[in-house]
């Protein structure tokens, strides 16, 4: 099983937190707490900032399905699969699946560096007064 570690610096002093499943990492970047910047080792490889994590910040504004079993209503992992409360059979299409609205963070923009979020909204400023020009022609 992969272990993820992460660097935090509280004050002067760097900590290591960790080990982390896939699965808690994500959820730390959906809410915030892991940042592009964020120092990120896999195993016992080198440190590297987590945005050379390939997928990992796309994946993070992707919406979590939660599924839940039908009879007893407790939340449980994707179908198929026998719920450990009532121990039924749930398949696929059984199951009832909750999507969340928003995620709480914007993790999107938060994973592009402060520069290019200035250059592309210039830019779409830029292209919002071009089409304006063109209308009143």
């Amino acid at each position: 099983m992969t272990a993820w570690f992460l660097q935090r610096m509280e004050g002067n002093v760097q900590t290591e937190v960790g080990p982390l499943r896939p699965s808690e990492l994500l959820a730390m970047v959906r809410k915030g707490e892991i940042k592009p910047e964020t120092r990120l080792r896999k195993n016992d490889s080198a440190w590297f900032p987590a945005s050379d994590v390939g997928g990992l910040f796309e994946a993070a504004v992707r919406q979590e399905v939660q599924y839940y079993c039908p009879s007893c209503g407790i939340r449980i992992s994707q179908p198929p699969r026998t719920c450990p409360r009532c121990l039924r059979d749930i398949g696929r299409g059984e199951a009832r699946e909750v999507k969340p609205e928003k995620l709480t963070a914007d993790i999107a923009l938060s994973s592009e560096p402060e520069e290019h979020k200035e250059s592309k909204q210039s830019v779409q400023n830029w292209l919002q007064k071009k089409v304006a020009g063109k209308q009143k022609k």
